[in-house]
């Protein structure tokens, strides 16, 4: 049976009117709003009849009944669905952290385009060819839509001026009491036309040229606060005063940092000193001043009232000069360390001894890895060794025990061992940034480039570090890792149907804890969207 069509209908919501001739007024339903390539606001019409005699009627034509049911609800079908929760929370976390406030006052027009690739490098890493298919694929805050070449655009103009503009605000936010843990490390690269990018120790055993990246995170926020890059071929423990220099131009002036055994020599403590700065570091085990102090301590370090509560460990405190400074030293002791210790001593000394036995025995250069535990000689063609009993048992000795020096009096061993424990925080970031955040490779061809991408990287960095503090801090997510918990967000999808409204998909119960983790509620995420 044919339908019978009404001679008019309520008017639908968001409509437009056209004149026609002899004061017909003809109606436009919107179908479809969105931004074109120039970001400017338009939107796809479609006439659905003319207005009624009555002025607040529509007299329906054939689209009209295409595009509505009897009962005048317009038939959607969903234009988009867009992977939402990830996206989304990273520009809500921008907020939280006051990223987006100092962005705006230091890159200006900038700063969407800033944040959207930083969150791209949090999801995906920093391969920024498929950029392009991110934006289509996912919700980004104001339609935003870039490529690589824009990427790349991007990276050249966020200069010098910028990217100090920002560290210097954003170290202003920092808290002043808080340690800063410092530590070095290294990105490789194919590209000749980096500056810094020379051969090097490369940590990750690459024969390639290098960049060198130092930084500061605050022990307490877990945030990195600021970064600097230089020659791969300089080493670490030479770039400490300088980047502390570097640190100070851009206000970090009441600092105590921690940093390793590597940096402590005596143009790094004389710098300190001279600064009046405080510091943590562990002393190396292999200088003759720790084995003194080891020496000095053994006889009595297993007394019950060395005992660091909770720890399982012991400790004894000396005031010692070590490199014209005067510096608190803290000896500490543990039994479970030196017994998995002894065992690799001995299990070392076995496995060399094996090697000896199958040497060639026209052998005329013994490796001095042999000499470390053996008296090895050559006579007669042949090598003759025995077990040097008195190396041995010095290493032994050693077993068990790492010592932690400071400048600060007001921390006591247990203090001082809480705030170097703290430094691997800088050794998870590191890890992040050349891991999850895909940095270590550079993949980038110029100095410009590099730079940019660098800084929009370190802001990637404090997105992560965010999350990855935040889960570790509560009860139903400290387990979770920031990838699992990134991929549980990318579950939640925002539906967009062509009248521009929208809905969003269940959230589950993982998805609300992560976000009651990182202390943002729905309600507050759908309302960005």
């Amino acid at each position: 049976m044919k339908r019978k069509d009404p001679a008019s209908v309520k008017m639908p919501k968001r409509v437009t009117f056209k004149q026609g001739p002899a004061g017909t007024r003809y109606v436009y339903l919107t179908v479809r709003a969105y931004r074109n390539a120039r970001g400017q606001p338009t939107s796809d019409e479609a006439a659905i009849g003319k207005l009624a005699p009555d002025g607040i009627s529509l007299i329906p034509n054939q689209r009209y009944f295409e595009l509505f049911d009897a009962d005048g609800h317009i038939y959607q079908k969903p234009e988009s669905v867009l992977a939402f929760g990830d996206t989304a929370v990273l520009s809500v976390l921008a907020k939280q952290l006051k990223l987006t406030d100092v962005l705006n006052d230091t890159a200006g027009h900038l700063t969407p385009a800033v944040l959207l690739t930083a969150a791209y490098m949090v999801v995906q890493g920093n391969v920024m060819c498929h950029m392009d298919t991110f934006c289509q694929e996912n919700w980004v805050p104001d339609g935003i839509r870039l490529d690589s070449p824009r990427v790349s655009e991007l990276f050249e103009v966020l200069d010098f001026d910028i990217r100090a503009a920002f560290l210097r605000r954003w170290i202003a936010l920092r808290q002043e009491d808080e340690y800063i843990a410092y530590d070095v490390t290294s990105f490789s690269t194919y590209s000749g036309g980096i500056e810094d990018a020379e051969w090097g120790y490369n940590r990750d055993e690459e024969d390639l040229c290098q960049i060198n990246l130092g930084m500061f995170l605050g022990e307490e926020t877990q945030l990195p606060l600021c970064y600097e890059t230089y020659q791969g071929s300089i080493p670490d423990k030479a770039r400490l005063s300088g980047m502390m220099a570097t640190s100070q131009a851009l206000g970090i002036k009441k600092a105590r940092f921690v940093f390793d055994c590597g940096f402590v020599t005596k143009a790094n403590l004389s710098y300190v000193n001279t600064e009046h700065l405080s510091f943590v570091s562990a002393l190396s085990i292999s200088r003759i001043e720790a084995r003194a102090l080891i020496n000095q301590a053994a006889s009595s370090i297993r007394s019950s009232q060395n005992r660091v509560n909770a720890t399982g460990l012991y400790a004894k405190s000396y005031t010692v000069e070590l490199e014209g400074l005067k510096v608190y030293a803290h000896i500490f002791f543990s039994p479970h360390k030196a017994a998995v210790e002894e065992e690799i001593v001995y299990a070392r000394v076995n496995r060399l001894q094996c090697d000896l036995e199958k040497l060639d025995r026209d052998t005329k250069k013994i490796a001095r890895r042999y000499r470390t535990y053996f008296d090895v000689t050559l006579k007669n063609g042949g090598v003759n060794f025995k077990r040097d009993f008195s190396k041995i048992d010095a290493e032994l000795a050693q077993a068990g025990y790492f010592i932690l020096i400071t400048n600060d009096s007001t921390l006591d061993a247990s203090g001082t061992l809480a705030v170097y424990r703290g430094k691997d925080i800088i050794e998870k970031a590191f890890s992040g940034m050349k891991n999850y955040l895909d940095f270590k490779r550079m993949r980038t061809h110029s100095t410009v480039t590099t730079d940019g991408k660098l800084f929009i990287g370190f802001i990637a960095l404090i997105l992560r570090s965010a999350i990855r503090r935040a889960l570790s801090t509560c009860e139903e997510t400290k387990n979770m890792s920031v990838g699992t918990a990134l991929r549980e967000l990318h579950k939640l999808k925002r539906i967009t149907f062509p009248d521009t409204s929208a809905v969003y998909s269940t959230v589950s119960k993982t998805q609300r804890d992560i976000l009651t983790a990182l202390g943002i509620d729905v309600e507050t995420l759908f309302k960005i969207g």
